[in-house]
């Protein structure tokens, strides 16, 4: 007897990598449509002239904290800074903190109760701040499966690429997919990463009427390989050579909208 199965998500890309990992082959049938949203409902900005690679980060940490600061800076409202580790999510939240005092920071941290976890995101409910600043982990909770929608959350700021540390599962998916496609690194490190980066941006645009910004940072998102895996809603993207840069197209987004 023959089975069939349908699967769909709105961060299936590229599909050929999850056609691959999800058990479909060569007669598998896919179809990309449209985001259901239009592309005026948020302004996704590329910040390339900063580095988030690990040998990087401590030096870079003020220049992303003004890159966060400049993004909020056009429109009172809440935010989500989403980071490829806890380490590093608590290392520039406390940055952040120490320039920006007068902005409400609140950070997800590894050990959370279910209590602190519902009092994160209660937060976001109420306009309890003129800003707020929330220092989440990409592939975490805060970063699938919620909805903070109208304005509860206003933007969100991606630091880092989403990709996956090393470890032997990673690199024996690495092996197989390079004997298979000689494809290993993006089936193993570059897509699921590109995947975290979806979901998390996904955060800002939940239902047909918000409006949002959804800012990349990292220069590696300036490259033809990552620019490839932008899925279709994002063929709008600028790329902002400052912070002033940035904060001037989130600045015209919010004026038109």
């Amino acid at each position: 007897m023959r089975t069939s199965s349908i699967i769909f998500s709105g961060t299936l890309t590229p599909l050929s990598y999850y056609s691959s990992v999800l058990g479909g082959d060569r007669a598998s049938k896919t179809l990309t449509v449209d985001s259901p949203f239009a592309r005026e409902q948020v302004c996704v900005s590329v910040m390339h002239n900063i580095t988030t690679r690990f040998s990087e980060r401590e030096k870079s940490l003020g220049a992303i904290c003004k890159t966060i600061a400049c993004t909020m800076a056009p429109r009172k409202g809440n935010y989500m800074i989403f980071t490829p580790s806890f380490a590093y999510c608590e290392s520039l939240s406390e940055a952040f903190k120490k320039r920006y005092g007068k902005i409400k920071v609140i950070t997800q941290t590894a050990d959370m109760t279910a209590k602190e976890k519902a009092e994160f995101l209660d937060e976001f409910s109420g306009n309890k701040y003129p800003y707020l600043a929330a220092f989440c982990v990409m592939g975490g909770i805060y970063s699938e499966g919620i909805d903070l929608v109208g304005d509860k959350l206003i933007g969100a700021v991606i630091v880092g690429i989403g990709m996956p540390t090393l470890s032997y599962e990673r690199e024996a998916i690495k092996a197989y997919y390079d004997d298979k496609t000689e494809a290993g690194t993006q089936f193993a490190y570059l897509y699921p990463g590109m995947n975290r980066v979806l979901q998390a941006a996904g955060r800002v645009i939940r239902t047909e009427t918000d409006q949002g910004v959804v800012v990349l940072l990292d220069d590696r998102y300036a490259t033809e390989q990552y620019r490839m895996m932008f899925p279709l809603h994002w063929s709008h993207a600028k790329y902002a050579h400052s912070a002033q840069d940035l904060a001037g197209q989130v600045r015209e987004f919010w004026k038109e909208s």
